[in-house]
């Protein structure tokens, strides 16, 4: 009698590790930014219901902790980030988190209480006036690049977008003092207190905060053969996961590209497939 008890508990454990392991194959657990990430990813939890999967949103608002998230493995992948930065955090912790899709494109705007669109920005400027950027390094050029294209600054020749640093400044055209040392999600916040002359502010922090980038901002960043499109990104030997490819194939779909024009009229556009 006890063997008998015995096998009906092993086998109802069986069943449960089991059915434990389906459910585990079917749901796809992502972390992601609150705007427009995870308002993007409801939109996929009805298209991906349709392939058989489950998919649940843990919202980040920092710049890293999606990513130990997923190096931890208490996540599927995430979805907040670009490659530059990505990139930068793999070197910066001998990790291996790989890029599996582009999703859309958050162009960097400019931002002013003080300044307008209306007047060319050195017409407006002043020596001693500051600009407050994002401290992540993996933003530094495109920020750079940003203010040299509103006319402020020049950079040498050699520089480029992605690798750019203050000590690439060839000339100022006015003498302003340029603060690298705010966290990209306290930028709005910064703009809100009014602490400088121009912001560069993320577009999803833009969103977040009730700024429109195309009505707001003064200069926004191109957006062609812009490196910077957001990424699902996940474990490298997740890379043939189905539920990753479900994942993705969902999120590059033309149901969602058509939810980021129709939701966001050029401020957020969808990135090329590549």
């Amino acid at each position: 009698m006890k063997k008998y008890i015995l096998l009906l508990l092993l086998v109802h454990i069986s069943i449960v590790i089991s059915c434990v392991n389906q459910q585990d194959t079917k749901t796809i657990k992502v972390a992601a930014s609150p705007v427009p990430h995870a308002v993007i990813l409801e939109q996929a939890i009805p298209l991906l219901q349709k392939k058989g999967y489950t998919l649940k949103i843990e919202v980040i608002n920092d710049y890293v902790t999606p990513n130990v998230a997923l190096t931890s493995k208490s996540i599927d992948a995430n979805y907040f980030q670009h490659l530059p930065y990505l990139n930068q955090f793999n070197l910066d912790h001998r990790s291996s988190i790989i890029a599996v899709g582009n999703v859309h494109l958050e162009p960097i705007g400019i931002y002013s209480k003080r300044l307008t669109r209306s007047v060319p920005l050195l017409d407006q400027l002043h020596d001693g006036d500051v600009i407050i950027m994002s401290n992540s390094v993996s933003d530094q050029g495109r920020l750079l690049f940003l203010l040299q294209d509103a006319g402020i600054l020049t950079l040498q020749p050699y520089a480029n977008t992605v690798t750019a640093t203050l000590d690439d400044i060839e000339t100022f055209h006015v003498q302003v003092v340029i603060r690298n040392d705010v966290a990209p999600e306290f930028l709005s916040k910064a703009y809100s207190n009014d602490e400088a002359a121009l912001i560069l502010i993320n577009s999803n922090f833009a969103l977040d905060t009730g700024l429109h980038p195309l009505k707001d901002a003064i200069l926004l960043e191109a957006t062609t053969n812009n490196p910077y499109a957001n990424i699902i990104a996940t474990l490298a030997n997740n890379h043939d996961d189905p539920k990753i490819i479900a994942l993705t194939e969902v999120l590059q779909s033309e149901e969602i590209k058509q939810f980021i024009i129709k939701t966001y009229n050029g401020a957020i556009i969808p990135a090329a497939n590549e």
